[in-house]
C-alpha cells in the first residue's frame, strides 16, 4: 500500500470548545475542504494511505490531551475514527513512520510505539475489551482502524 505524508493538508476551526464539547475543525486536503467537522485542532499529520486520509489530530488541552486518528475516503467523508487518551493524561506526537506491511508507527503516550492500520473489512470492536488501556473507537459495533501497542 503507497503511503506518504501530505504537506498540503490544513485544517480550519469550526467550532470552539468549551466545558461541554470538543472544538472540531474541517480538514482541508489539496484545496478541498471536508463536508463534517473532525474532533480536534491541531493537525499532527495527515498520512495518505492508497486512496484515502489517516488525519492525526490532537486537542490542545494541556495535561488532558487525547490523538484522534480519522480515517476519511477520497472525497473527505469520514469512514471511521479511533481516540488514544486517559484522563490526566497527556501525549506528545512524535516518531511517525512507515513500514511495508501498510502499518503506520508513532509515539504519543506511554513507553511504547503505537501502530494504526487500515483493515480491508470492518471488524468487530467490544467497548472496553477490543483494544488496548486508552483506545477507544467512535460509535458502533465495526470499525476499519486497527489500533495497537507494541512494547
Amino acid at each position: 500500500m503507497q503511503q506518504h505524508i501530505r504537506e498540503d493538508a490544513s485544517l480550519a476551526m469550526a467550532k470552539e470548545g468549551n466545558d461541554y464539547e470538543l472544538a472540531t475543525s474541517f480538514a482541508i486536503i489539496a484545496g478541498r475542504t471536508s463536508e463534517e467537522p473532525l474532533e480536534g485542532t491541531v493537525l499532527e499529520a495527515c498520512v495518505q494511505h492508497g486512496d484515502q486520509y489517516l488525519v492525526f489530530l490532537t486537542d490542545d488541552i494541556p495535561f488532558e490531551d487525547s490523538l484522534r486518528i480519522h480515517l476519511l475516503d477520497k472525497d473527505l467523508n469520514r469512514i471511521d475514527t479511533v481516540t488514544l487518551g486517559a484522563p490526566y493524561t497527556t501525549g506528545h506526537f512524535r516518531n511517525l513512520t512507515f513500514e511495508d506491511s501498510g502499518v503506520i508507527t508513532f509515539e504519543f503516550f506511554g513507553d511504547c510505539v503505537w501502530e494504526v492500520s487500515v483493515s480491508p473489512r470492518k471488524r468487530l470492536r467490544l467497548p472496553f475489551i477490543s483494544g488496548p488501556r486508552g483506545v477507544s473507537w467512535q460509535n458502533g459495533w465495526r470499525h476499519v482502524l486497527e489500533l495497537r501497542a507494541k512494547k
